[in-house]
Protein backbone atom coordinates (compact mmCIF):
# COMPACT_ATOMS: atom_id res chain seq x y z
CA UNK A 1 0.00 0.00 0.00
CA UNK A 2 1.60 3.44 -0.85
CA UNK A 3 1.66 6.34 1.72
CA UNK A 4 -0.62 9.07 1.04
CA UNK A 5 1.44 12.52 0.72
CA UNK A 6 -0.03 15.65 2.79
CA UNK A 7 -1.05 18.52 1.14
CA UNK A 8 1.57 20.79 -0.69
CA UNK A 9 2.04 24.09 0.41
CA UNK A 10 3.48 27.44 -0.72
CA UNK A 11 7.31 27.22 -1.05
CA UNK A 12 9.04 29.08 1.36
CA UNK A 13 11.82 31.27 0.82
CA UNK A 14 15.54 29.74 3.04
CA UNK A 15 15.77 31.50 6.34
CA UNK A 16 17.49 35.05 6.37
CA UNK A 17 21.69 34.87 7.75
CA UNK A 18 22.21 38.35 7.55
CA UNK A 19 22.48 40.95 10.34
CA UNK A 20 19.41 42.39 11.88
CA UNK A 21 18.34 45.48 10.77
CA UNK A 22 18.98 48.99 12.99
CA UNK A 23 15.11 50.08 14.09
CA UNK A 24 16.57 53.07 16.15
CA UNK A 25 18.29 55.41 13.99
CA UNK A 26 18.21 59.15 15.02
CA UNK A 27 19.67 62.54 13.73
CA UNK A 28 20.58 65.46 15.05
CA UNK A 29 22.26 68.67 13.30
CA UNK A 30 24.81 70.31 15.49
CA UNK A 31 27.04 72.94 13.69
CA UNK A 32 27.43 72.11 10.27
CA UNK A 33 27.16 68.28 10.88
CA UNK A 34 24.47 66.19 11.09
CA UNK A 35 24.55 63.37 13.64
CA UNK A 36 23.69 59.82 13.44
CA UNK A 37 22.94 57.67 16.62
CA UNK A 38 22.22 53.86 16.87
CA UNK A 39 22.46 51.25 18.67
CA UNK A 40 25.77 49.00 17.77
CA UNK A 41 24.91 46.30 15.41
CA UNK A 42 25.08 42.73 17.16
CA UNK A 43 21.80 40.44 16.48
CA UNK A 44 21.28 38.33 13.16
CA UNK A 45 18.28 38.39 11.62
CA UNK A 46 17.58 34.83 13.36
CA UNK A 47 17.88 36.02 16.65
CA UNK A 48 21.60 34.84 17.35
CA UNK A 49 24.64 36.96 18.21
CA UNK A 50 26.47 38.81 15.07
CA UNK A 51 29.96 38.37 16.04
CA UNK A 52 31.76 39.12 12.17
CA UNK A 53 30.33 42.52 12.19
CA UNK A 54 32.77 44.10 9.01
CA UNK A 55 31.07 47.22 8.36
CA UNK A 56 28.22 49.83 8.70
CA UNK A 57 27.33 51.52 5.20
CA UNK A 58 25.52 55.64 5.68
CA UNK A 59 23.20 56.22 2.90
CA UNK A 60 22.40 59.74 2.65
CA UNK A 61 19.21 61.10 0.12
CA UNK A 62 18.97 64.70 -0.97
CA UNK A 63 15.26 66.47 -1.00
CA UNK A 64 13.98 62.90 -0.68
CA UNK A 65 9.91 62.58 -1.25
CA UNK A 66 7.25 62.57 1.31
CA UNK A 67 6.54 58.79 0.80
CA UNK A 68 10.16 57.55 1.45
CA UNK A 69 10.23 59.26 4.83
CA UNK A 70 7.19 57.95 5.67
CA UNK A 71 7.17 55.80 8.88
CA UNK A 72 7.76 52.25 8.20
CA UNK A 73 8.88 48.86 9.71
CA UNK A 74 12.68 48.59 9.69
CA UNK A 75 14.44 45.41 8.83
CA UNK A 76 11.44 43.61 6.60
CA UNK A 77 8.38 41.87 8.22
CA UNK A 78 7.89 41.39 11.99
CA UNK A 79 8.14 37.73 11.97
CA UNK A 80 11.55 38.15 10.59
CA UNK A 81 13.02 40.01 13.36
CA UNK A 82 13.73 37.03 15.74
CA UNK A 83 12.72 33.85 17.43
CA UNK A 84 9.54 33.60 18.66
CA UNK A 85 9.04 33.12 22.60
CA UNK A 86 8.97 29.32 21.81
CA UNK A 87 12.11 29.75 20.53
CA UNK A 88 10.94 28.67 17.01
CA UNK A 89 11.60 31.00 14.24
CA UNK A 90 7.90 31.86 12.50
CA UNK A 91 8.16 31.25 8.86
CA UNK A 92 6.35 34.20 6.88
CA UNK A 93 2.99 33.74 5.45
CA UNK A 94 0.76 35.52 2.91
CA UNK A 95 0.14 39.00 4.99
CA UNK A 96 4.02 38.86 5.52
CA UNK A 97 5.19 38.23 2.54
CA UNK A 98 3.38 40.98 0.80
CA UNK A 99 4.44 43.87 4.05
CA UNK A 100 7.89 41.97 2.77
CA UNK A 101 7.18 43.13 -0.62
CA UNK A 102 6.33 46.33 0.37
CA UNK A 103 9.32 46.73 2.45
CA UNK A 104 11.82 45.88 -0.08
CA UNK A 105 10.24 48.35 -3.03
CA UNK A 106 10.57 51.41 -0.08
CA UNK A 107 13.95 49.89 0.25
CA UNK A 108 14.56 49.81 -3.66
CA UNK A 109 13.08 53.29 -4.02
CA UNK A 110 15.28 54.55 -1.50
CA UNK A 111 18.99 53.20 -3.30
CA UNK A 112 17.41 54.52 -6.18
CA UNK A 113 17.90 58.32 -5.10
CA UNK A 114 20.27 57.22 -2.35
CA UNK A 115 24.38 58.48 -2.12
CA UNK A 116 26.60 56.17 -0.01
CA UNK A 117 28.65 58.83 2.44
CA UNK A 118 30.48 56.28 4.21
CA UNK A 119 31.80 52.82 4.84
CA UNK A 120 32.93 52.34 8.74
CA UNK A 121 35.33 49.48 9.04
CA UNK A 122 36.50 47.96 12.42
CA UNK A 123 38.74 51.16 13.13
CA UNK A 124 36.43 53.80 12.28
CA UNK A 125 33.35 51.78 14.16
CA UNK A 126 35.50 51.39 17.20
CA UNK A 127 36.17 55.05 16.99
CA UNK A 128 32.59 55.95 16.49
CA UNK A 129 31.08 53.80 19.75
CA UNK A 130 29.76 55.38 22.50
CA UNK A 131 29.18 52.91 24.95
CA UNK A 132 26.29 50.92 23.64
CA UNK A 133 25.75 53.26 20.24
CA UNK A 134 27.70 54.51 16.83
CA UNK A 135 27.48 57.99 16.54
CA UNK A 136 28.31 59.17 12.99
CA UNK A 137 28.57 62.80 11.80
CA UNK A 138 28.08 63.40 8.12
CA UNK A 139 29.08 67.10 6.71
CA UNK A 140 26.52 69.32 5.43
CA UNK A 141 28.37 72.41 4.20
CA UNK A 142 28.09 71.37 0.41
CA UNK A 143 24.49 71.66 0.76
CA UNK A 144 24.87 75.04 2.28
CA UNK A 145 26.11 75.95 -1.30
CA UNK A 146 23.01 75.26 -3.55
CA UNK A 147 21.20 78.39 -4.44
CA UNK A 148 17.52 77.28 -3.24
CA UNK A 149 18.85 76.42 0.43
CA UNK A 150 19.63 73.46 1.93
CA UNK A 151 17.30 70.89 1.00
CA UNK A 152 16.00 67.89 3.67
CA UNK A 153 18.21 64.98 3.53
CA UNK A 154 17.30 61.41 4.44
CA UNK A 155 19.39 58.79 5.95
CA UNK A 156 19.45 55.23 6.55
CA UNK A 157 21.97 52.22 7.50
CA UNK A 158 23.18 48.71 6.68
CA UNK A 159 25.14 46.22 8.59
CA UNK A 160 27.74 44.31 6.86
CA UNK A 161 28.90 40.86 7.84
CA UNK A 162 32.11 39.55 6.97
CA UNK A 163 30.83 36.98 4.03
CA UNK A 164 29.23 39.78 2.59
CA UNK A 165 25.71 39.59 4.12
CA UNK A 166 24.11 42.76 4.65
CA UNK A 167 21.03 44.10 6.65
CA UNK A 168 17.72 44.81 5.52
CA UNK A 169 18.21 48.70 5.15
CA UNK A 170 17.68 50.39 8.75
CA UNK A 171 14.66 52.72 9.89
CA UNK A 172 14.57 55.60 7.63
CA UNK A 173 15.49 59.42 9.49
CA UNK A 174 15.01 63.12 7.55
CA UNK A 175 16.57 66.19 8.75
CA UNK A 176 15.85 69.78 7.53
CA UNK A 177 19.06 71.70 8.17
CA UNK A 178 18.89 74.81 9.55
CA UNK A 179 20.78 77.42 7.99
CA UNK A 180 24.04 78.75 9.95
CA UNK A 181 24.51 82.68 10.91
CA UNK A 182 26.56 84.62 9.38
CA UNK A 183 30.69 85.51 11.62
CA UNK A 184 30.30 88.21 14.00
CA UNK A 185 33.18 90.97 14.01
CA UNK A 186 35.68 91.11 16.38
CA UNK A 187 37.23 94.57 17.83
CA UNK A 188 40.67 94.80 19.08
CA UNK A 189 40.99 92.91 22.28
CA UNK A 190 41.41 95.29 25.43
CA UNK A 191 43.86 93.99 28.27
CA UNK A 192 44.08 94.90 31.40
CA UNK A 193 45.64 93.04 34.76
CA UNK A 194 45.06 89.24 34.00
CA UNK A 195 42.15 89.58 32.07
CA UNK A 196 41.10 89.96 27.67
CA UNK A 197 38.50 92.06 27.11
CA UNK A 198 36.66 90.95 24.10
CA UNK A 199 33.84 92.36 22.30
CA UNK A 200 31.75 91.76 18.94
CA UNK A 201 29.04 92.82 16.76
CA UNK A 202 25.78 91.11 15.64
CA UNK A 203 25.79 89.07 12.57
CA UNK A 204 22.29 89.97 10.91
CA UNK A 205 22.11 87.69 8.26
CA UNK A 206 22.93 83.64 7.98
CA UNK A 207 25.13 82.48 5.36
CA UNK A 208 22.72 82.22 2.94
CA UNK A 209 22.02 86.11 3.18
CA UNK A 210 19.11 86.25 4.82
CA UNK A 211 17.92 87.83 8.31
CA UNK A 212 18.93 85.43 10.97
CA UNK A 213 17.84 85.70 15.01
CA UNK A 214 21.35 84.87 17.11
CA UNK A 215 20.77 83.14 19.95
CA UNK A 216 24.11 84.14 21.69
CA UNK A 217 27.49 83.28 21.26
CA UNK A 218 30.53 81.00 22.34
CA UNK A 219 33.89 82.13 22.71
CA UNK A 220 36.80 80.09 21.91
CA UNK A 221 40.88 80.60 22.05
CA UNK A 222 43.79 78.58 21.45
CA UNK A 223 47.31 78.47 21.98
CA UNK A 224 49.02 79.20 18.26
CA UNK A 225 50.88 75.84 18.34
CA UNK A 226 47.32 74.16 18.38
CA UNK A 227 45.89 73.53 15.11
CA UNK A 228 42.40 73.31 15.90
CA UNK A 229 39.67 74.98 18.99
CA UNK A 230 38.63 72.86 21.91
CA UNK A 231 35.88 73.63 23.44
CA UNK A 232 34.21 77.24 23.94
CA UNK A 233 35.64 79.06 27.17
CA UNK A 234 31.63 79.64 28.51
CA UNK A 235 30.25 76.57 28.68
CA UNK A 236 26.99 77.96 27.42
CA UNK A 237 25.90 80.69 25.07
CA UNK A 238 25.86 84.10 26.15
CA UNK A 239 23.90 86.70 25.29
CA UNK A 240 25.83 89.51 25.77
CA UNK A 241 28.44 90.54 23.09
CA UNK A 242 31.39 90.49 24.91
CA UNK A 243 33.76 88.56 27.34
CA UNK A 244 35.98 88.61 29.92
CA UNK A 245 38.93 86.21 29.80
CA UNK A 246 40.51 85.75 33.20
CA UNK A 247 42.39 82.53 32.41
CA UNK A 248 44.50 83.76 29.55
CA UNK A 249 48.48 83.20 30.00
CA UNK A 250 50.99 85.22 30.35
CA UNK A 251 53.61 85.50 28.04
CA UNK A 252 52.15 82.42 25.42
CA UNK A 253 50.50 83.99 21.98
CA UNK A 254 46.55 83.02 21.59
CA UNK A 255 44.07 83.58 19.38
CA UNK A 256 40.12 83.74 19.75
CA UNK A 257 37.12 83.70 17.82
CA UNK A 258 33.43 83.55 18.55
CA UNK A 259 30.54 81.79 17.08
CA UNK A 260 27.04 82.91 17.04
CA UNK A 261 24.31 80.43 17.56
CA UNK A 262 20.61 80.37 16.22
CA UNK A 263 18.14 81.21 18.60
CA UNK A 264 15.70 78.26 17.96
CA UNK A 265 18.59 75.63 17.67
CA UNK A 266 21.72 76.17 19.75
CA UNK A 267 23.27 73.69 18.53
CA UNK A 268 23.61 75.37 15.19
CA UNK A 269 26.98 77.20 15.50
CA UNK A 270 27.62 79.91 12.78
CA UNK A 271 30.81 81.02 11.09
CA UNK A 272 33.78 81.59 13.11
CA UNK A 273 34.75 85.28 13.54
CA UNK A 274 37.85 86.65 11.84
CA UNK A 275 40.83 85.44 14.33
CA UNK A 276 42.09 87.66 16.60
CA UNK A 277 45.69 87.23 18.36
CA UNK A 278 46.72 88.59 21.76
CA UNK A 279 50.16 87.99 23.66
CA UNK A 280 49.63 88.91 27.24
CA UNK A 281 52.35 90.69 29.26
CA UNK A 282 52.47 90.93 32.62
CA UNK A 283 53.61 94.37 33.63
CA UNK A 284 51.15 94.71 36.50
CA UNK A 285 53.06 94.83 40.07
CA UNK A 286 51.74 93.03 43.00
CA UNK A 287 51.06 95.34 46.34
CA UNK A 288 53.53 96.35 48.71
CA UNK A 289 53.51 95.13 51.97
CA UNK A 290 50.71 97.21 54.19
CA UNK A 291 52.68 96.96 57.31
CA UNK A 292 56.28 96.98 58.38
CA UNK A 293 58.15 96.33 61.72
CA UNK A 294 61.66 96.15 62.85
CA UNK A 295 63.21 94.86 66.25
CA UNK A 296 67.19 96.06 67.00
CA UNK A 297 68.93 93.58 68.91
CA UNK A 298 72.45 94.88 69.40
CA UNK A 299 74.03 93.95 66.24
CA UNK A 300 71.32 92.52 63.85
CA UNK A 301 67.97 93.84 63.21
CA UNK A 302 65.13 91.65 62.21
CA UNK A 303 62.13 93.08 59.92
CA UNK A 304 59.06 91.47 59.72
CA UNK A 305 56.14 92.84 57.38
CA UNK A 306 52.41 91.41 56.76
CA UNK A 307 52.19 89.01 53.84
CA UNK A 308 50.98 89.68 50.45
CA UNK A 309 47.99 87.91 48.93
CA UNK A 310 49.01 87.82 45.06
CA UNK A 311 48.04 85.05 42.55
CA UNK A 312 51.80 85.09 41.08
CA UNK A 313 54.05 86.45 43.96
CA UNK A 314 57.50 85.46 43.73
CA UNK A 315 58.05 86.87 47.00
CA UNK A 316 59.55 89.91 48.77
CA UNK A 317 62.72 91.92 48.88
CA UNK A 318 64.47 94.10 51.40
CA UNK A 319 66.06 97.87 51.12
CA UNK A 320 67.96 99.64 53.62
CA UNK A 321 69.23 103.16 53.54
CA UNK A 322 71.31 104.52 55.56
CA UNK A 323 71.78 108.90 56.39
CA UNK A 324 71.00 110.47 52.76
CA UNK A 325 71.69 107.54 51.07
CA UNK A 326 69.60 106.19 48.64
CA UNK A 327 68.26 102.39 49.45
CA UNK A 328 70.06 99.10 48.98
CA UNK A 329 68.50 95.91 47.53
CA UNK A 330 69.53 93.71 50.94
CA UNK A 331 68.89 90.24 49.25
CA UNK A 332 69.56 88.72 46.11
CA UNK A 333 67.03 85.82 45.62
CA UNK A 334 63.36 87.18 46.53
CA UNK A 335 62.61 85.90 50.08
CA UNK A 336 59.22 83.62 50.63
CA UNK A 337 58.92 84.11 54.26
CA UNK A 338 57.70 87.91 55.38
CA UNK A 339 60.80 88.36 57.69
CA UNK A 340 64.60 89.16 57.23
CA UNK A 341 67.37 89.29 59.57
CA UNK A 342 70.55 92.29 58.86
CA UNK A 343 73.16 90.68 60.56
CA UNK A 344 75.69 93.81 58.78
CA UNK A 345 74.61 96.81 61.07
CA UNK A 346 76.34 98.94 63.96
CA UNK A 347 75.48 100.23 66.86
CA UNK A 348 74.32 103.54 66.97
CA UNK A 349 73.92 104.68 63.16
CA UNK A 350 70.24 104.76 62.33
CA UNK A 351 68.64 102.66 59.75
CA UNK A 352 65.75 103.03 57.45
CA UNK A 353 64.00 99.39 55.80
CA UNK A 354 61.43 99.16 52.98
CA UNK A 355 60.36 95.82 51.28
CA UNK A 356 58.93 95.26 48.27
CA UNK A 357 56.96 92.49 47.19
CA UNK A 358 58.29 90.77 43.45
CA UNK A 359 55.51 89.13 41.41
CA UNK A 360 57.22 85.95 39.04
CA UNK A 361 57.24 88.03 35.97
CA UNK A 362 59.59 90.15 37.97
CA UNK A 363 57.66 93.27 38.59
CA UNK A 364 58.75 95.38 41.89
CA UNK A 365 55.79 96.69 43.61
CA UNK A 366 56.17 100.00 44.80
CA UNK A 367 58.15 100.59 48.19
CA UNK A 368 56.11 99.53 51.47
CA UNK A 369 55.99 102.93 54.20
CA UNK A 370 60.05 103.09 56.04
CA UNK A 371 60.48 101.48 59.51
CA UNK A 372 63.55 103.01 61.14
CA UNK A 373 65.42 101.29 63.26
CA UNK A 374 69.22 101.92 65.93
CA UNK A 375 70.36 99.48 67.04
CA UNK A 376 72.59 100.09 70.44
Amino acid sequence: MSLACGKKGDPQPPLPRGPNAVKDLAVEQEGQEAVLTFSFPDRLLTGGPLTDLDAIDVYRVVNPSPELTTPRHAGGPPSSGGASSSGLIPLPGASQRREATNVRLAEEAFYAGAERVATLRSPAIAEATRGASVVYRDPLESLFLQEDGPHPVAYAVVSVRRNGERSPLSNIVALTPDIAPQAPELSPPLLGEGSVCLEWTVPRQNVLFQPVEVGGYLVYRRALGDEAYDRPLNGSPIAQTSFVDTTAPYGMPVAYTVRAVLAKNPKIEGLPAEEIFVLARDTYPPKPPARVDVLSEGTLVRVLWDPVDSADLAGYVVFRAEGTSPPVRMNDQPLTDPFFTDKSVKPGRRYRYTVRSIDRAGNLSAPSVEALAEPF
